[in-house]
């Protein structure tokens, strides 16, 4: 399988390059926001990337980093979502955006995307909630307050909020509270919705 490609930019759309690698054009499929963190035609660039086998044809799809390509092979490990639609909805949402929807079970955000109807936004957060949340998705400082160390749906709640924007010692603060008041036996989802009114 081809992981990753090393190159000058040949071509640059917003949904595909075209990398030359000794001579050989790669067409290349991204999402608008991988393109536009390439640099210009003639650049050296590098993409990660996964090579999509299908009866007719062999699809190359890149990827800026690991957690763009790792949501987009969870994405099309769901059913009824195929690699157009997985770019699609990574061009609309940073990784770490649509990481915090699938955490918190944002169904209306993620029916704001384009192709995504109800019952596949619910498809979505079903299959991938628990696998998401074992990401290690990037935040500042996000190991100095010791996530790890809380219990499941703590930790899973305070990462949810981190992907969405917040603060890690706020999210941590407000999840406490939202302990305090619904009791530590909650699951992750009621945590999280009553965190978010603490903030």
């Amino acid at each position: 399988m081809i992981e990753f490609l090393h190159g000058k930019l040949a071509s640059k759309q917003p949904t595909r390059l075209v990398i030359n690698i000794g001579g050989l054009g790669f067409g290349v499929d991204v999402s608008t926001q991988t393109s536009g963190k390439m640099g210009a035609v003639g650049e050296s660039v590098e993409l990660l990337t996964h090579l999509h086998v299908r009866e007719e044809a062999l699809d190359l799809y890149g990827f800026h980093d690991s957690l763009e390509k790792t949501l987009f092979l969870k994405l099309l490990s769901v059913s009824g979502v195929g690699p157009r639609l997985a770019l699609r909805i990574l061009s609309a949402v940073t990784p770490q955006q649509l990481a915090g929807f699938i955490l918190v079970g944002d169904v209306h955000s993620l029916m704001g995307l384009k192709g995504v109807g109800k019952k596949t936004a619910e498809v979505l957060i079903a299959s991938l909630r628990n696998s998401v949340a074992k990401l290690d998705l990037p935040s500042d400082g996000m190991p100095s307050l010791g996530i790890t160390a809380e219990s499941p749906p703590l930790r899973d709640s305070i990462l949810a909020l981190i992907s969405l924007g917040v603060k890690e010692a706020q999210a941590q603060e407000a999840v406490h509270k939202a302990v305090q008041k619904i009791g530590s036996d909650s699951d992750t989802s009621r945590i999280i919705a009553q965190a978010l009114q603490e903030l």
